[in-house]
């Protein structure tokens, strides 16, 4: 019972304050940490000190799955090289940057341990970010940039820790060893990714039943991560090829009562795991700050000073690949000012840099100096660039609505969607040679796409009602698919994002169960009728 006590406590805490985050306008990520830090300091507050290994193995693999699945490979192709850029680039840079400074500030420190904080520090935690983007209005590829950045860039900051880590028991970083590692965890992180994906796939196919393929959905990112680990790859990395392969293969993997109960269910553990990821941060900041081997003389100038590098660090790289770009005449990482301007203040670090800083050798030298400074830099990143984000997206008028252009898009998706499904009607009247008075039924419901009073049309149908009811519904979820597929096909070739295609097949999956409960009750219906009639035959 003590053990749930702590949990419990922590759920019902992020669903108050979220709740309070949409009321007073401050995002909700960067509420949890302050109401963290606020309720560690309660007396009687449960201690929540959290082994950095359940953050890295139990915590991340499914908020990086849920992120994988709903993002667009068509949009992080197009996007690819600023993402890797930022998602690769922009990791080992920090790092390597921070390690610089640290080794400058205490040439005492191994350069080893060094890189192990940069690589600690370096990766954002955009989930902060995209929801303040996305509720700011930031340009939908913008976002994609923040998305993908933040669905890879874990694995190469991981990737690295482990490498530094291996350098401070050894005394020195071994390069070519290093490097070998990193080709490895990443190369191998996505061809395992990508066969588990694809053996997923057909798995969750022959699930057969709705609570078997949402088991199984549940079970993928600790399996994709296990995988990953045990071939010696990045098993983060793994885990968001995973991802990505299932998201892209859903639409026709699985029917639409499995889609739908499967979306609730991660709407659900994506909303606990990612306020729960925060409010942490804040529920073990008391603890960690105030530990006796805490070194308080250089603390406050190295803090500062790590953390200045982190803000600088990324803005200047940002400008700097843009600057080069202008120089050779490609087309820069994102395009104008203004967008750059607002990747470059969305660093902002989270739990994955709390729990990486704890996975450090106990005697690694100076650990609690690293540690204090990881937390200065996600209390600092959060603080200053987190409240400031939006303020600073609306100072810079960036162009285009993307809520306007998520209408554009589903009104144009609709739109060939629907002459699609004209041209079938019309070639089914054809081919079958319909009479008048159905073929302007099929051409009603075609339009209308409403099964309302279509057992009072069957009423009088006559013995081949059955027949007709068989029919009507084979051609409903026809209809259906067509409209499915044209999704697909606009979403696989650009013309509509992810985003929007998830809205009309959330529409579609709706339509199409209740459609098959309605079928059910207009089955009923005739059962009730040739029951009746039968019944005054026989008298």
């Amino acid at each position: 019972m003590p053990e749930l006590q702590p949990v419990v406590f922590l759920i019902v805490g992020v669903v108050i304050v979220n709740g309070l985050a949409g009321r007073v306008g401050v995002p909700a990520p960067i509420l949890l940490v302050i109401v963290g830090i606020g309720a560690s300091f309660i007396p009687g507050v449960p201690s929540y000190q959290v082994n950095p290994e359940i953050i890295l193995t139990v915590l991340l693999p499914p908020l990086l799955y849920a992120a994988a699945v709903e993002s667009s490979i068509v949009a992080i192709r197009k996007m690819l090289q600023p993402i890797t850029q930022l998602a690769v680039g922009m990791v080992l840079v920090t790092a390597f940057a921070v390690a610089v400074v640290l080794h400058a500030l205490i040439p005492q420190i191994p350069f080893a341990a060094a890189v192990a904080l940069g690589a600690i520090v370096a990766p954002p935690d955009a989930v902060a970010a995209v929801a303040i983007a996305r509720r700011s209005g930031l340009p939908r590829p913008v976002v994609t940039v923040l998305e993908g950045e933040s669905l890879f860039n874990d694995a190469t900051s991981l990737v690295l820790l482990r490498v530094a880590i291996v350098g401070i028991g050894a005394g020195s970083l071994a390069w070519g060893d290093a490097i070998v590692q990193f080709a490895w965890a990443a190369a191998g992180a996505v061809l395992i990714g990508a066969v588990l994906g694809l053996l997923l796939s057909y798995a969750r196919r022959a699930a057969g039943s709705t609570l078997a393929a949402t088991a199984l959905s549940l079970v993928t990112p600790f399996l994709a991560y296990l995988v990953g680990e045990s071939a010696n790859a990045s098993g983060v990395l793994t885990v968001v090829i995973t991802g990505l392969v299932l998201g892209v293969r859903e639409p026709v993997d699985l029917p639409p009562e499995v889609r739908l109960t499967d979306g609730a269910t991660w709407n659900a553990v994506r909303y606990v795991l990612e306020g729960s990821v925060f409010a942490l941060i804040g529920l073990q900041l008391w603890d960690i700050v105030t530990a006796p081997d805490i070194g308080r003389a250089p603390t406050l100038l190295t803090a500062t000073a790590i953390l200045a590098t982190v803000i600088v660090i990324r803005p200047v790289w940002i400008f700097l690949l843009a600057a080069l770009a202008r120089l050779f005449g490609r087309r820069g990482m994102i395009g104008s000012f203004g967008p750059l301007v607002a990747v470059s203040w969305a660093g902002m670090r989270g739990v994955v840099s709390l729990a990486a800083a704890q996975t450090l050798p106990l005697n690694t030298p100076y650990r609690a100096l690293l540690l204090t400074c990881t937390i200065a830099v996600i209390l600092g990143t959060l603080v200053v660039q987190g409240l400031s984000l939006p303020m600073l997206i609306r100072l810079l008028h960036l162009p285009g609505d993307p809520a306007q252009e998520t209408q554009r898009e589903r009104a144009a998706a609709r739109q060939e969607a629907n002459q699609a499904i004209a041209t079938r009607v019309e070639e089914a009247i054809r081919t079958e040679q319909l009479p008048e008075r159905e073929a302007k039924m099929m051409r009603a419901w075609a339009a209308s796409r409403d099964m309302r009073g279509l057992t009072e049309r069957l009423d009088s149908a006559g013995v081949d009602a059955r027949e007709r009811l068989d029919a009507i519904s084979g051609w409903r979820h026809e209809l259906v698919g067509i409209e499915r597929d044209v999704f697909v096909t606009m979403r696989n070739s650009g013309r509509i994002s992810e985003d929007v295609l998830r809205e009309l097949q959330y529409d579609l999956d709706l339509e199409e169960s209740l459609l098959d409960r309605r079928m059910d009750d207009a089955s009923g219906h005739l059962s009730q009728i040739t029951a009746a009639r039968e019944d005054q035959t026989g008298r």
